[in-house]
């Protein structure tokens, strides 16, 4: 038992210090599909340390990463985003950014999905956890707030699939 718990805690801490420690290059090479495959993994390294950053902390290396995740989102020829209104939190940036990036990481972690309902819900998801994390400093959002609702209720499925 003792052993599982070290392990267990060894996992979260190299996890969260990897989280922690995203480097984005000077010179990363977004041209081929090729580069895309293999900047996956700073990709989905830059998207968790994004969500586990508080949003008035670190800003310039926010807003760096942001710049990598927002140039890899719009030239990706492998994960395709719909923003649909009342799904996108459009008057929230940094929640609008989290959709964007809840949706590319589900995608991406399940084998490049297309469906844009699972995508949508995940990206809804990331947006509704980091507005939540950070509502102190974002404020109220009643987009946000309309779909948090929609959640507690168990009709955000429902409401994602009418949309689409």
């Amino acid at each position: 038992m003792k052993r599982l718990f070290i392990t267990l805690a060894l996992f979260i801490v190299t996890f969260a210090s990897q989280a922690q420690n995203v480097e984005i290059p000077d010179e990363i090479s977004l041209i081929t599909p090729e580069d895309f495959k293999n900047s996956e993994d700073l990709l989905l390294q830059s998207i968790e340390w994004l969500n586990e950053t508080p949003i008035d902390k670190q800003t310039k290396k926010r807003k760096e990463i942001n710049g990598f995740v927002m140039r890899w989102l719009t030239e990706s020829p492998s994960v395709s985003i719909e923003v649909k209104e009342g799904l996108a939190p459009l008057g929230c940036p940094d929640c609008l950014m989290a959709f964007l990036t809840g949706w590319t990481k589900y995608s991406l972690e399940n084998n490049y999905s297309k469906n844009k309902v699972n995508c949508a819900l995940a990206g809804i998801e990331n947006s509704i956890e980091l507005y939540t994390k950070n509502k102190d400093v974002i404020g109220k959002n009643s987009e946000i707030e309309k779909l948090i609702k929609k959640q507690r209720k168990g009709k955000l499925r429902d409401f994602v699939e009418s949309k689409f």
